[in-house]
């Protein structure tokens, strides 16, 4: 497709009567992506491109026999879970078929904008853009203006960028795309058309500055006593160059973002929350490489915060459960010879807990000292979407306490038809302690397999020693792994009969201990989801642990295990056409062990009414029942010195509800309500001690 330079700006107002327009060479023949992959679209599509020195615009008609039927429900800034037609229009400047920008615009005028890279797509990604929308007697219209501020792109004299535009018309549950995507291959951006005709333009300054004030009232009721208090600080994002930004926030506030979901936690692992953060969500594409860093380390809760606690000796006054973060920094970008750069450092203060003592003295412990975070990452694009990256992390407390580091590399190669891939990572810790000796860990991962097409199957292997450690920037639950895995899957993607598409997988997963190498699991799972011609979509699960497994961490002792019995279950859900104003989606499951009586099931029912296109009701109850779940309770020495550790069995019982509204005023403005309720019980019905040889 190419694109016309004008000399005038079209009006952003959904009519595209301007005489821009008029001369812009048209695209139409768009084909079907689903359901009938290949055919032509049950309605035409006519856009056309244009640009000038400072952006690019789209103008976009969509043809409709029927536009009294066009869906138009409102939604929030990024839902695109909404009923309403859409225009999609993917552009990737650098052509490389891996990272492109994303920007939609729903029927009813909501936005999104998404930015994808290789295996990761970032939703909080939010540029500044126009669009606006009309529904008229041919259809509806979506104009478009991207500025290039929002986009990063090559300094060159002439453009060549990857482009697709998709559609949707919401009542036929249709998708098309103006270049055929075939929808049995793996990726989509590699299946783009391009777009010339841009030349003469530069990147421009991209500078902005975005100050908060944020203010808090807090109410202790036990003293019925009021609290008032404000914060402020500033973020700022920097373009250093036609590819690479600069972003920083200072002395942040995130009392805005949705607190997390609470739980009662009976596993010896942590539990895993999601970032929310926008400074840690937004452009971090690039720092998901290696799987090393978990944002929630930084400005988390203290490593000291459980230590403070009342007792004879003294009173606690203060005892912050979260650490302040002073400044956080990040660099990232892509150049026009596909190489990737990105730095994150972030600076949090030393945390204190005040505590008074009995002659009323009061002092400061320091529950976490002043820490740096450090990531650093180099990418590099290849052929075939292919790509390899360089990553390290680095975190430091201060001389007196041990430096954190993890180095890495990941990798993914695919064929030049886009049907096999190989891809692995390798990744070195290091603790490189003030007075000791360093301590090393590592960890290797390697995946093969068939990624395109009907049938499809792949091979990993994934080795962690019993020394590697990530968790002081990163995630990891347990380390000392020696897994492998084999999973096959035979997919329909066009239509047949009464089934629209239909996926199912088999997969078979064998774990053992790296150090001493011994058994801990082999299980096998079977899933299957299946979309109906009437949209209703249903599938079903089954897995089973033939042989039981062997648990080394619920003892809570390192050296001892715990036999678990074998174990079965099934499971299912069903969820029926979204088009519908009143849904109910349900699922649930059953499952049952060899020993001790072990069973339980599961269920869910999500009911969601639209009220109108403006009004939206959400309600999702889910509840869980365990019987004779078996688990740790205890361990103590005993009075000939030896290891006691008891095991229990127990009935748990876990209901959650959770509330949903929300009213959409405009696309910019929205009001929402969100309410949880979480129960659990767990009574305990048998005790047993653990024999060593993790019999009970």
């Amino acid at each position: 497709m190419q694109a016309t330079r004008t000399a005038v700006a079209p009006r952003i107002d959904g009519k595209l009567n301007e005489m821009a327009w008029q001369d812009a060479l048209p695209a139409g023949d768009f084909i079907q992506y689903n359901p009938y992959n290949g055919a032509s679209p049950s309605q035409p599509t006519v856009v056309r491109i244009i640009y000038d020195d400072r952006a690019i615009y789209i103008g976009a008609m969509m043809y409709d026999s029927e536009p009294d039927s066009i869906y138009r429900e409102m939604g929030e800034r990024d839902d695109d879970d909404i009923n309403a037609d859409f225009f999609t229009i993917d552009i990737t400047p650098y052509n490389d078929g891996l990272n492109a920008f994303e920007f939609k615009v729903s029927a009813s005028g909501v936005e999104i904008d998404t930015k994808h890279a290789a295996n990761y797509r970032d939703k909080n990604w939010d540029p500044i853009w126009k669009s606006a929308v009309e529904i008229n007697d041919s259809g509806w219209v979506a104009e478009i203006e991207i500025p290039y501020a929002a986009i990063r792109f090559p300094k060159t004299a002439e453009q060549l960028w990857g482009l697709n535009m998709w559609r949707n018309i919401r009542r036929y549950r249709e998708w098309s795309t103006w270049n055929y995507i075939d929808n049995k291959l793996d990726d989509v951006f590699n299946q783009s058309g391009t777009l010339t005709g841009i030349e003469g333009i530069k990147p421009p300054l991209r500078l902005f500055f975005i100050p908060y004030v944020a203010g808090y009232t807090e109410n202790a009721a036990e003293s019925n006593t009021w609290a008032y208090s404000y914060n402020y600080g500033m973020d700022m994002k920097l373009g250093l160059s036609e590819s690479f930004t600069l972003d920083m926030t200072l002395i942040p506030d995130f009392g805005q973002v949705q607190s997390d979901d609470k739980i009662v936690n009976l596993s010896p692992f942590e539990v895993y929350y999601q970032e929310r953060r926008p400074f840690f969500t937004e452009g971090t594409e690039l720092f998901e490489r290696g799987d090393i860093f978990y944002t929630r380390r930084i400005g988390g809760t203290p490593d000291g915060y459980s230590d403070v606690r009342d007792d004879t000796t003294h009173e606690v006054l203060e005892n912050p459960e979260e650490i302040q973060l002073l400044n956080a920094t990040k660099v990232s970008g892509r150049n026009r010879n596909g190489t990737a750069f990105g730095v994150l450092n972030a600076v949090t203060s030393n945390t204190h807990a005040r505590v008074i003592d009995s002659t009323g003295t009061e002092q400061k412990i320091l529950t976490d000292p002043a820490t740096n975070y450090n990531m650093l990452v180099f990418d590099q694009v290849l052929k075939n979407n292919s790509y390899v990256s360089l990553y390290n992390t680095n975190v430091y407390r201060g001389r007196d306490r041990y430096i954190a580091n993890v180095t890495g590399s990941e990798f993914q190669f695919k064929t030049k038809d886009n049907m096999w891939s190989a891809g692995g990572l390798v990744n070195v810790s290091q603790k490189y302690h003030p007075d000791g000796k360093p301590e090393f860990g590592y960890l290797y991962a390697l995946e093969a397999g068939k990624i395109s097409g009907n049938f499809r199957f792949a091979y990993e292997h994934e080795t962690q020693n019993d020394t590697y450690d990530i968790n002081d920037m990163g995630f990891n639950r347990r380390n000392n792994r020696f897994d492998n895995d084999v999973e096959f899957e035979y997919n329909i993607y066009d239509p047949a009969g009464v089934i629209i598409n239909m996926h199912n997988e088999i997969g078979f997963y064998y774990d053992m201990l790296y150090s001493p190498r011994k058994f801990v699991s082999f299980n096998t799972v079977f899933r299957n989801r299946t979309t109906f011609i009437n949209y209703m979509t249903a599938g079903f699960h089954c897995h089973l642990s033939p042989v039981g497994s062997h648990d080394y961490y619920e003892p809570r002792v390192d050296g001892w295990k715990v036999k678990e019995p074998s174990i079965w279950g099934i499971g299912g859900f069903f969820s029926p056409d979204y088009r519908k104003r009143f849904i109910v989606d349900v699922g649930g499951g059953y499952w049952a062990a060899s020993e001790f009586g072990q069973s339980g099931y599961y269920f869910s029912v999500k009911p969601r009414f639209r009220v109108s296109d403006s009004f939206t009701i959400r309600l999702e109850m889910e509840y869980d029942f365990d019987w004779n779940n078996l688990g740790y309770v205890t361990d103590s020495i005993d009075s000939n010195g030896d290891e006691k550790i008891i095991f229990g069995t127990r009935d748990i019982q876990t209901i959650e509800n959770v509330l949903d509204m929300q009213y959409i005023f405009t696309k910019n403005i929205s009001l929402s309500l969100r309410a949880r309720h979480y129960w659990i019980t767990a009574n305990y019905n048998n005790y047993y001690d653990l024999q060593p040889d993790g019999s009970l």
